[in-house]
């Protein structure tokens, strides 16, 4: 029946407001309803003195009887309610009411009254209630105060006033209340179904522009963004779809620069190959030197794919890493003499301070691939006659390693992008390097639970810094060494 979100909101926020407010209406009318009952009677009691002190005067100064009544009738018209007197054998010899007349009926009514009252000083009354042909009747009669002005004074009289209300008037009188109570509870609930809407649509807006974000972003428009209002639920809903969305697009964005930087790495050998292939059919160059041009670029070609494939399983974390305490420093020195051949040939010194001191939790051969890498990286980008430094130490909670050159400085746009694949700064001292080896280095270090980053100042030099935490990594790819299996 109600098809949207927000018409369910709003139905559920009036049936919530109609039942608090018939739950606290319910609760008034029970809690006043014995206080209006005490009022009805105090309200009407309170008239009997006065009217019955009129009556003695006008029956004291000698009026009739149908001038007297008809006297009471505009009294009893005005307050809505009948007159009676009573003679001392209390027969009803006046009645105001034209129908259903208790003229000649006798009214029991006792001496000393069960619920006296007093008010303001004022002299008090009685309420009595009857039984008379079917009609429950409340009757008010003046108390008689024993010594009291009063008691003297009807004792005097020939007749006795009485007031008589429907009991229904009197019980009902709660009743009253309720048009009042309906007024207020509809400008409460006008005033609440407001809010509720307000409320509503704040909830619902966020909801349908996030429904209409998602319909967009399948059809392809991924660059979608939310507006984020307040920081409740449906702010940390909204600013969480943002971020997925922000997310979505830089990966389809990496997804969309990988094909075209991988296309444009393959596309140089494959046209090399192509052009010595077709060379070598037509026979116009050595054959022997032909195929060692075509060996080179499949080689570089194997390297990139070999590479590329390596990244892409670092990243899905289905590289198998063999967790160990490896000992950082061991791995540092390891690194000198491996590379050491590469540093003289580029006149470069290199040197390793080794200086941690601590094991860590880490599959030891990546661990030494990601100083490889840098080590590597920094011997390719330092100045001739300058020293690369591999540098290791204890910090708060792991090992941090620096590796150092005094290569120029790297730009800032630079440094934020020197980790992307296949991004190469100077492509005319990269060589046969793809721009691939220090995203491998980050992924290894992110898989480890480490950090990598890099700092370049003129005066300084470069430093690329790894971070790698005492615990080891915690990904569910992570899986300690397999024991090794005796022979006997």
């Amino acid at each position: 029946m109600f098809a949207s979100f927000r018409a369910r909101l709003i139905v559920g926020f009036a049936l919530v407001i109609a039942l608090a407010l018939f739950l606290s209406a319910s609760g008034f009318v029970l809690l006043l309803r014995q206080e209006q009952n005490i009022a009805a009677e105090q309200r009407i009691g309170l008239l009997v003195g006065p009217i019955s002190e009129g009556t003695r005067n006008l029956q004291q100064a000698g009026w009739p009887i149908e001038v007297i009544r008809s006297q009471l009738v505009e009294v009893a018209d005005q307050y809505e309610f009948r007159v009676l007197l009573l003679d001392q054998q209390q027969h009803v010899v006046m009645d105001t009411a034209n129908g259903q007349s208790l003229l000649g009926q006798s009214l029991e009514i006792p001496a000393d009254g069960p619920r006296e009252q007093v008010r303001n000083g004022m002299e008090s009354f009685r309420a009595h209630r009857v039984n008379r042909e079917g009609r429950d009747l409340y009757l008010f009669t003046q108390a008689d105060v024993a010594g009291g002005i009063g008691a003297a004074a009807q004792s005097r009289m020939p007749t006795r006033l009485v007031i008589a209300v429907p009991a229904e008037d009197v019980h009902q009188s709660w009743a009253r209340l309720l048009p009042r109570l309906a007024l207020a509870g509809a400008g409460a609930g006008i005033a609440a179904v407001v809010f509720s809407m307000i409320l509503a649509s704040r909830i619902t807006t966020p909801i349908a522009q996030m429904t209409r974000a998602s319909q967009a972003m399948a059809r392809g428009d991924l660059e979608q963004r939310i507006e984020v209002d307040g920081t409740d639920e449906v702010g940390r809903l909204a600013s969480a779809f943002n971020q997925m969305s922000s997310q979505i697009s830089r990966s389809n964005h990496a997804m969309r620069d990988l094909l075209a930087d991988v296309s444009h790495e393959l596309k140089t050998p494959l046209t090399s190959i192509q052009g010595f292939s077709q060379a070598l059919v037509e026979g116009v160059v050595d054959p022997r030197e032909a195929g060692e041009l075509i060996h080179e670029e499949a080689d570089r070609m194997r390297i990139l794919v070999d590479d590329l494939i390596y990244l892409g399983e670092i990243e899905s974390g289905a590289v198998r890493m063999e967790i160990e305490d490896v000992a950082v420093d061991d791995l540092v020195e390891a690194t000198v003499p491996r590379l050491r051949h590469q540093a003289e040939e580029a006149s470069v010194g290199l040197e390793a301070r080794p200086g941690a001191g601590v094991t860590v939790r880490a599959d030891g051969r990546r661990v030494e691939q990601v100083f490889a890498n840098l080590v590597d990286n920094a011997i390719r980008f330092a100045r001739r006659g300058s020293a690369v430094t591999i540098t290791s130490k204890a910090v708060a909670g792991g090992v941090l390693v620096d590796v150092h050159n005094e290569g120029d400085p790297l730009p800032e746009d630079v440094r934020a992008r020197v980790f992307d694949r296949f991004y190469q700064a100077d492509t005319a001292r990269s060589g046969r390097h793809r721009g691939l080896g220090l995203s491998i280095v980050q992924e290894l270090v992110q898989a480890h639970g480490g950090t990598v980053a890099v700092e370049s100042t003129a005066e300084a030099g470069t430093t690329f810094s790894v971070f790698l935490p005492t615990g080891g990594p915690t990904k569910p790819t992570s899986v300690p060494p397999t024991p090794a299996t005796s022979s006997g």
